[in-house]
């Protein structure tokens, strides 16, 4: 990943131990070995806000670009709000850096349960809320909930070096290749979706009164191989990108090259069904080529 940040892949966990809802990693666990605390503070419903404001000012402070700070504030709120909204009303989010990964575990005191009435109140995971939410923007999350209460845990890796953002566009037998290079972040989106604007060509008036849309031909291969990170931002307008081929029938997109971290998210976060996905531009080539 480079400087601009995103995604890049996490240092692989230690093996999981057996829960409902994952695993609870331990200090480290997930990033190494960290340094002391960074951050410890307790939050209720009336402090939400200067939680938020504590956690973009440490992820600043720790390296993250700005579109993965967003995404660090969204997490952190998302379960704080859950452990305040459907957990004790109140909890505590303390934070690790290491040289790999900040750390965040969330944290509620529990509803005391009378014995033999099994867990504690979970928080919401469903489509949209906390947990589901949160896996979309998190590099790993994990959450377990017990007599005791909630734990959350979310890792968010630090960025390394790496090359800037570039597009490169060629054709082959038909199809337009654009080859991504670079983090596809907030700083880098817009020109990932004006290229692609500019091969749609600009949306008529009412697309019924043209029997053959601008872009309704186009043929596209969007090669990922040399994608070096993401954020929230970037995973948006990859998801932007396939909504308005789809609207431009026939035209096609097929993504290429997808790195194993960004294919393993797509797949956590329920995403990767809304691609077409293939491991070389001649392999998508061939499927957007009709037979002669």
């Amino acid at each position: 990943m480079s400087t601009d940040g995103g995604h890049r892949p996490p240092p692989e966990p230690s093996p999981p131990e057996p829960e409902p809802s994952g695993r609870v990693p331990q200090p480290g666990s997930l990033t190494g070995q960290p340094d002391p605390l960074i951050l410890d503070q307790a939050f209720d419903e009336g402090s939400l806000y200067a939680l938020r404001e504590a956690v973009a000012a440490h992820a600043t402070q720790a390296g993250l670009a700005p579109g993965r700070s967003d995404d660090l504030v969204i997490a952190v709120h998302e379960l704080a709000a859950n452990a305040v909204r459907h957990g004790a009303g109140h909890g505590r989010l303390r934070v690790w850096k290491s040289d790999q990964a900040l750390l965040c575990e969330i944290s509620d005191d529990g509803i005391p349960q009378p014995a033999g009435t099994g867990d504690a109140t979970q928080w919401r995971t469903e489509p949209g809320h906390g947990l589901s939410l949160v896996r979309q923007v998190a590099d790993q999350a994990s959450l377990h909930s017990g007599p005791s209460g909630t734990l959350a845990t979310i890792s968010f890796a630090l960025d390394v070096p790496g090359p800037p953002f570039r597009l490169d566009q060629r054709h082959l037998d038909g199809c337009t290749v654009l080859a991504v290079t670079g983090p596809l972040d907030l700083g880098s989106v817009a020109q990932l979706t004006a290229a692609i604007s500019a091969l749609l060509g600009p949306a008529p008036a009412d697309p019924r009164a043209l029997a053959d849309p601008p872009g309704s031909g186009l043929r596209l291969v969007l090669d990922l191989s040399g994608l070096s990170g993401w954020d929230s931002s970037g995973l948006a307008a990859l998801i932007t990108a396939q909504q308005r081929i789809n609207a431009a029938p026939p035209a096609r997109m097929i993504l290429v090259g997808l790195p194993d971290h960004l294919a393993k998210h797509l797949r956590e976060a329920d995403l990767a069904d809304r691609f077409t996905l293939a491991d070389t531009p001649a392999a998508a080539v061939r499927t957007l080529t009709p037979p002669a």
